[in-house]
């Protein structure tokens, strides 16, 4: 059995340790925005706001206007694609 993380007394370094994360494994190819954007939506749709689940289209704007930017950086917000 795999025991629970201990927290570490700060909040936002898990968050800023995965976005960093995923944008350093976007930079070397390993993930696509795209894919980045897929687990993104995958994780949106499970959120539960109000007691349920997010509707596709709730979801598609989470993802949009908060996730994508925060993970992938400006160069990638809303579908922009990044020149390489």
């Amino acid at each position: 059995m795999v025991e629970p993380l201990a927290p570490l007394g700060h909040g936002e370094i898990d968050t800023l340790i995965l976005q960093a994360l995923v944008r350093k494994l976007v930079e070397r190819d390993v993930l696509s925005p795209e894919d980045v954007r897929a687990l993104l939506f995958d994780a949106a749709t499970r959120l539960n706001i109000d007691g349920s689940e997010q509707t596709p289209e709730a979801a598609h704007n989470i993802v949009e206007e908060d996730l994508a930017p925060a993970f992938l950086g400006s160069d990638y917000f809303v579908g922009a694609a990044k020149s390489r």
